[in-house]
């Protein structure tokens, strides 16, 4: 039925635009052409050009100007009304369509588990829970977005990548000198799944989705005004997380952030770049974060 009435709409549209165009021409050809050529060429308006060269044509000669004008004048004003009903009536039909057509629904909230990935990480971890994980996947993100809105991530420093640490670091140093503030509340985990893993070069990366409600704004710090975003309506956030684990107990010989050689194996600074370093991790941390669509509540 939809299909149909984008159909019918189209052809009306295509008959109005005929219908609008055989009237203009058939009331003065001459308006048409000017108003046409002045519209693309940037010189005088519609109707300072219309009205400058059809009225040299148009008084040469008196006779037909005066029949034009007097048996036509009715005609021209009944044509007028039946282009407007006929727009009105286009407008209407193609408003209907495009609503019926795109339906506001909020997308489902449903994700599916890898079942094959899940089997493999079994395989290579004893005793590895896929709901402990992602539970505590899921603690990991409450515990950064916390840290992350009181200027804390030493706090976390531990649970997520040098690269990520240093990333959220420069971010909040500008947050921070602007005065503002990210407040998070009222989370709900709404589903979550692990939907990939990779094995490789002494890494273990698993990769999840989550789905995430809860409140997300930037405020003023001094006056508390909130400056973006809304603390009356939720967002629902779907992300894409990956945790890694190293299982090896190398030292770090190689600054992460810019390569420089370094000689460290617990937390500390890099002395060229002055990013913050720590340890081989033997237990999962979060590398990466991404945010693949928003849904206003």
């Amino acid at each position: 039925m939809k299909k149909y009435l984008k159909i019918v709409s189209k052809v009306i549209l295509a008959v109005s635009m005929m219908f609008c165009l055989c009237f203009v021409m058939s009331e003065n050809k001459s308006n048409a052409d000017a108003g046409y050529h002045s519209s693309y060429s940037g010189g005088s308006s519609h109707s300072s050009s219309s009205h400058s060269s059809s009225s040299s044509r148009s008084y040469s000669s008196g006779s037909s100007y005066s029949s034009y004008s007097s048996s036509g004048s009715s005609s021209s004003e009944a044509g007028f009304v039946g282009v407007i009903i006929w727009i009105v009536i286009m407008l209407v039909i193609i408003y209907i369509t495009t609503r019926r057509s795109r339906p506001y629904t909020i997308p489902d909230t449903k994700l599916q588990s890898n079942a094959e990935a899940i089997a493999k990480l079994k395989e290579l971890i004893p005793g590895f829970d896929e709901k402990q994980f992602l539970q505590d996947g899921y603690k990991i993100f409450l515990d950064v977005e916390d840290a992350w809105m009181n200027f804390e991530l030493d706090k976390v420093h531990n649970v997520i990548t040098d690269e990520m640490f240093n990333m959220y670091e420069s971010q909040l140093s500008s947050m921070e000198i602007k005065g503002e503030q990210n407040i998070m509340n009222g989370f709900n985990l709404k589903d979550c799944a692990i939907t990939n893993y990779i094995n490789q070069n002494d890494n273990l990366e698993v990769e999840t989705k989550y789905i995430i409600e809860f409140y997300d704004y930037i405020i003023d710090k001094e006056s508390g005004k909130v400056l973006r975003g809304s603390k009356s309506s939720k967002l629902r956030m779907y992300y894409n997380f990956t945790f890694i684990m190293k299982n090896t107990d190398e030292k770090i010989d190689h600054c992460p952030n810019c390569g420089a050689p370094v000689e460290v194996n617990a937390s500390g600074v890099c002395p060229y770049c002055n990013s913050k370093i720590v340890g081989e991790n033997t237990s999962w941390v979060m590398s990466k974060k991404v945010c693949t669509r928003q849904v206003n509540l």
